[in-house]
């Protein structure tokens, strides 16, 4: 996805341990099931949420639909 802080530019390289077999749920080597959760943070004086500190990555897995492909690079 684009980078909101840098308009026109890609988000930087992040890395994840996934625990899946390496054959994939499908035994083709094609698949993977990931378990996240979507962290919300809340100021500390205010209460409020703070979306400044959304994660990045979380945020677009948990947007995402089941059967919405994502690249793993």
């Amino acid at each position: 996805g684009e980078n909101p802080k840098k308009p026109g530019s890609a988000h930087a390289v992040r890395l994840y341990s996934i625990a899946s077999t390496r054959y994939g749920d499908a035994f083709d080597g094609k698949t993977a099931s990931l378990c996240v959760r979507r962290a919300v943070y809340y100021d500390p004086e205010t209460g409020k949420k703070d979306p400044s500190k959304n994660g990045v990555c979380s945020n677009f897995l948990c947007n995402s639909r089941p059967g919405d492909k994502i690249q793993l690079i």
